[in-house]
């Protein structure tokens, strides 16, 4: 158990020292996410809008009785 611990504790510290080391690349990477993001968000948002078609009033056939 203190071995997992410990193993968590390095691994943490190890992580945040590699993070610091290569913010710049870091930030690069969270601003193309970003930019992916949006691109995505208005693709979404286009499709749907594409989708969408307009209520039509009126048009629906009667029920039919089953034979018997």
């Amino acid at each position: 158990m203190i071995i997992d611990i410990a193993i968590f504790v390095v691994g943490f510290v190890v992580g945040a020292l590699v993070a610091r080391n290569n913010q710049d690349e870091v930030n690069k990477v969270v601003e193309e996410a970003k930019e992916l993001a949006a691109k995505a968000e208005a693709e979404l948002k286009e499709l749907k809008a594409k989708t969408k078609k307009p209520a039509v009033k009126g048009s629906k056939k009667p029920a039919t009785k089953a034979k018997k």
